[in-house]
């Protein structure tokens, strides 16, 4: 579980994560040095879960945090859950029911909702099952990462998390399984975790990052980047923005964009401005 200044949050989250039947079960979070009281909340939750171990200090972001976890990991079977996201009733045990009843899989993912900071749900995640395939990916990422479970060898096969990504980087791992091994990816069709949105997220605070890291990475594993993660972006900051402003970000964008974009895709996007 990696963490940074989520003091509202992580201590549900942990909470969480022991209310699973599954047993035996161990979390490990690494914290990016909070200074919000999450370390207080950290140390009284490890008192009541003796299989909890954390750490708090400096950290080049979510992907660094997770692989000092990953690197610590005793168990053979792994899911990360961001401290402000839940697992749903029994969502671990449907896991390693999974691996056990699939011999060969390596990786299994389920369904997903969106939910607020109050637990409410806002939608249900756009999840496809691991037929769509590669380009499935061509319309984004179909996978919520918190639903993702993993066997320990994934890590040997794939390599570490890319720490140069700052928001992307569950995504980019999710490209690299289903190039190499799309044969040994299942899936659970139950609602496995809620991924929560709000103003302090990734997905909300980072979008401009988001939709150019996801642009790279569709380039890079697709062939092309896809054009709906620049569009997407832009749509929302020309509803936030008029006039000189947002005239400003899409040439900015654009010009970030440019090497991932054929000039047609960039003739486009400049016709948002019209």
């Amino acid at each position: 579980m990696p963490s940074y200044n989520q003091a509202e949050f992580i201590g549900r989250s942990i909470d969480n994560v022991f209310a699973q039947s599954h047993r035996p079960l161990e979390l490990i979070v690494c914290d990016g040095g909070s200074n919000d009281g999450s370390q207080d909340i950290l140390a009284e939750k490890a008192a009541r879960y003796p299989t909890l171990r954390w750490t708090s200090e400096p950290d080049n972001g979510p992907a660094s945090a997770i692989n000092k976890a990953l690197s610590q990991v005793r168990g053979t079977i792994i899911g990360w859950l961001n401290s402000d996201d839940l697992y749903t009733e029994g969502a671990i045990a449907r896991a390693v029911a999974c691996f056990s009843e699939h011999q060969g899989t390596l990786l299994c993912y389920g369904e997903a909702q969106h939910i607020d900071a109050e637990d409410a749900v806002i939608e249900t995640y756009p999840t496809r099952p691991p037929e769509a395939g590669l380009d499935g990916f061509r319309n984004g990422c179909f996978i919520c990462q918190p639903t993702m479970f993993f066997k320990t060898s994934v890590r040997t096969l794939l390599g570490p998390l890319d720490e140069t990504l700052k928001t992307s980087f569950d995504y980019d791992y999710w490209l690299r399984a289903f190039t190499a091994f799309p044969e040994r990816i299942g899936y659970m069709p139950e609602v496995q975790a809620q991924s929560r949105l709000h103003d302090a997220c990734i997905t909300v605070n980072m979008r401009r990052t988001v939709a150019l890291e996801g642009l790279m990475l569709s380039h890079k594993f697709l062939g092309q980047g896809e054009l709906h993660w620049l569009a997407t972006y832009l749509e929302q900051v020309r509803a936030e923005q008029s006039g000189e402003a947002f005239q400003s970000e899409l040439i900015s964008v654009l010009a970030a964009a440019k090497p991932y974009l054929s000039a047609a895709q960039v003739q486009h996007l400049g016709s948002l401005s019209t």
